[in-house]
């Protein structure tokens, strides 16, 4: 019996991550053909992709020469929400063959949540490998399979390197290179055809900032949506207060007409006033809470919002920042619970503050205060 294995997502757009992925499911599994299956629709997610046609071009720019894998336009001819248990019906019933459907880590643990789930495994087996940058209890999950289904999944040996399609996104928006996240002519198509371009808040950061600040502003972004959905926050006002927390950086408020800056604010916080009033003022964001996330983003307060923490947070542990401690800081915003991961992070800037002897904020005193001594 041949063996057929699919490998689904969104690939908006694909990334290296995928690539590899693919090849080592092939010949781990010694299948016949994989199939490389965009969604038109992804049930579990809200963002409106770019159009199928252009994310086929990509898979097929990406996968170009592997002759065991073969991009299928199936679901996205269907259109609507792609649902997994349709998809392998489909391929088993047409095919006959061995499927083998194949999920990461993380979508393993919410498998159960998946729309009929039996049917699923009645046609399939699911093929999991594991990811870097997210932990799966696979022991758990064993016991719970067998209890639930009466079947066990397959466990592959590949552990996926921490890669993001959000990257290649937000990274294209910005101007910046994807070199080394996308597959080579992915990042080129995409730029050539517009399809993840900037706005009026990207547009002002790559005019207002230099290089080396507009790739720190794009790996904060990377790094708070990564977050967004989890948290249960609108992507879109993530993406903005990101975009923007930094956008007064380089700008002298003296030169800022209409600007007045609160008493006894430190130097080092004097962007994060400026920055909210351009945001306002210049930019025409109105919404108090994007405001207030990026007025306090250095210094935090006491009741901070989610998205006030969040970006606080993102602009502490994106990949670009080093310092001692920043790698436990990281692991705790990937693995860990994220209040935690809040507050050790502001135990952090307060004891960086204290070790460089620098004034500190009354607001950094009452969220150290709030969060932390309470």
């Amino acid at each position: 019996m041949e063996k057929i294995g699919i490998l689904g997502g969104t690939f908006n757009p694909v990334h290296k991550e995928h690539v590899a992925l693919a090849k080592s499911a092939v010949a781990e599994l010694g299948l016949d053909k994989l199939y490389i299956m965009p969604t038109y629709i992804s049930p579990h997610k809200n963002l409106i992709p770019a159009p199928a046609v252009d994310r086929i071009e990509m898979l097929k720019i990406a996968f170009r020469g592997l002759d065991k894998i073969e991009i299928s336009d199936y679901e996205t001819q269907k259109q609507g929400k792609s649902y997994t248990y349709l998809t392998v019906e489909h391929f088993k019933e047409k095919l006959g063959a061995q499927i083998y459907f194949i999920v990461g880590g993380d979508m393993l643990t919410d498998f159960k949540t998946w729309k009929f789930p039996e049917r699923i495994l009645a046609a399939c087996d699911l093929a999991v490998f594991s990811r870097e940058d997210f932990f799966t209890d696979y022991i758990a999950e064993r016991e719970y399979f067998k209890a639930r289904f009466g079947k066990e999944f397959v466990k592959l040996s590949y552990t996926g390197k921490s890669a993001s399609s959000t990257k290649i996104r937000v990274y294209t928006a910005f101007g910046l290179s994807v070199d080394g996240i996308a597959p080579d002519g992915v990042g080129e198509y995409a730029i050539n055809k517009g399809l993840y371009g900037g706005d009026k808040y990207t547009e002002y950061i790559k005019r207002n900032l230099p290089l080396k600040r507009v790739k720190h502003t794009a790996d904060v972004v990377t790094t708070a949506l990564a977050k967004a959905k989890a948290l249960g926050l609108d992507e879109k006002k993530v993406f903005i207060a990101a975009t923007l927390h930094d956008c007064a950086k380089y700008v002298d408020p003296n030169t800022v007409e209409g600007f007045t800056l609160p008493n006894d604010v430190p130097p080092p916080v004097v962007h994060s006033f400026l920055g909210a009033f351009i945001a306002e003022k210049r930019l025409g964001v109105t919404d108090p809470e994007i405001l207030d996330a990026i007025r306090f983003h250095t210094s935090g307060k006491a009741e901070m919002t989610t998205l006030g923490k969040l970006i606080f947070v993102a602009d502490m542990v994106e990949e670009g920042r080093v310092y001692d401690g920043v790698e436990n800081l990281r692991k705790l915003y990937e693995k860990e619970d994220f209040e935690n991961c809040f507050i050790e992070c502001l135990k952090e800037e307060f004891l960086h503050l204290i070790n460089k002897k620098q004034k500190i904020y009354v607001e950094t005193i009452n969220a150290f205060a709030y969060y932390v001594k309470n």
